[in-house]
């Protein structure tokens, strides 16, 4: 047969909500009122954060932040659908996520501030740490919905991943465990078209990310990731399938990092301008916020209440976050095995040491370095 003739499997692609907020009445999954608008009051304060966070990283009040500009659909709504009994691993990029999971802004300051601290999140939920190592979790998310299988307590295990971790080797092992023992895990990619300045016509040949379930006995689906009905219902769907002993899915969220990788790149070095006016039309705050308008669940009274309300929740959490007091730099070498091994207990003794002389006299002191200190 030739090359030319070979058929490439096709992806089902998902959207609800036009550009201007109409929903499709064929596909329009009718969420409840008030889950739509306890969705849409979330994404207006994570918003609200994301804004605020940029300029506390822009005077130095915090460390390298990578911005949900844009992104805010895709972030919350997936994690807003879990119950707490399940799994759930960000990436990075997961301060969204975390807050649709009950998690206060105070304390992913903290991680972005650099102090272990912030890795607090609400008792009962079942939340992984931000996976900094692209695609490093996803076999991680694979074992951990074999055990959720095997336990047979129903719980699905949600995995983000951005466009460029698709391109991992770790995907391709997760997916193949997960097709095979028929796992409840959801694979979720938000593909905002760039991996820091890789663009993603550079980095897949595929017509879609979803096509790639198809190799490995697994559900895959596009979804237009500034929709927020579509993420809803397509997480939803993804979930019950997980719950029925369905399987595993595969989910691309596509959407558009409307701010720079991290407050360390500058994305204006590579990426035209013509899109970032493109994608500004398609802003998932601004579809659902014409949608809610249009069933008169919102009006701009109750919307400008959402505003003020949210810049005031993150002024409350900015000062919880600036009223912790110095981390102990001894805590470094806590919680990092169940028996410290003699070396890291020889490093901790030692830093001990030099902290007290610094305290006793005032010293400046250097640390000297470990390397060929122990065998």
């Amino acid at each position: 047969m030739p090359l030319e003739t070979i058929v490439h499997h096709k992806t089902q692609r998902l959207e609800i909500l036009n550009p201007e907020g109409f929903a499709d009445p064929a596909l329009d999954p009718r969420v409840p009122k008030e889950t739509l608008l306890e969705i849409y009051r979330k994404m207006v304060e994570l918003r609200a954060f994301d804004e605020r966070a940029i300029k506390l990283q822009r005077q130095g009040r915090l460390g390298t932040y990578p911005s949900v500009l844009g992104q805010e659909a895709s972030q919350l709504i997936p994690a807003f659908c879990l119950k707490p009994s399940d799994w759930m691993i960000p990436t990075y990029r997961g301060t969204g996520a975390y807050y649709a999971r009950g998690m206060k802004f105070r304390h992913s300051l903290l991680v972005w501030a650099g102090d272990d601290r912030g890795t607090v999140f609400p008792e009962g939920n079942r939340d992984m740490t931000f996976s900094i190592t692209v695609g490093g979790h996803l076999t991680l998310a694979a074992g951990l919905a074999w055990a959720a299988k095997l336990e047979k307590k129903n719980a699905v295990v949600l995995a983000y991943l951005g466009d460029g971790a698709s391109s991992k080797g770790d995907l391709h092992e997760a997916l193949t465990f997960a097709g095979m023992m028929s796992l409840p895990v959801i694979f979720l990619i938000e593909n905002n078209q760039w991996a820091i300045s890789v663009s993603r016509k550079k980095q897949c040949a595929a017509e879609t990310f979803a096509q790639k379930a198809h190799g490995y006995g697994v559900f895959g689906i596009q979804v237009d990731g500034n929709d927020a009905l579509a993420v809803f219902s397509a997480m939803e769907e993804a979930i019950r399938r997980g719950r029925e002993g369905r399987g595993a899915s595969l989910l691309e969220l596509e959407t558009y990092r409307m701010a720079h990788h991290t407050t360390a790149d500058d994305s204006s070095r590579y990426r035209p301008k013509s899109d970032l006016d493109y994608w500004a039309k398609r802003d998932p705050l601004l579809r659902l916020k014409r949608y809610l308008e249009s069933l008169k669940i919102l009006d701009e009274a109750q919307n400008q209440e959402f505003l003020r309300n949210a810049e005031a929740l993150v002024d409350e959490e900015i000062k919880a976050y600036e009223a912790f007091n110095e981390p102990n730099p001894l805590d470094m070498f806590a919680n990092n095995y169940a028996e410290a091994p003699r070396a890291l207990i020889e490093q901790r003794a030692e830093l001990e040491a030099l902290l007290e002389r610094k305290m006793r006299f005032g010293e400046i002191v250097e640390v000297p370095p470990l390397e060929g200190r122990f065998p």
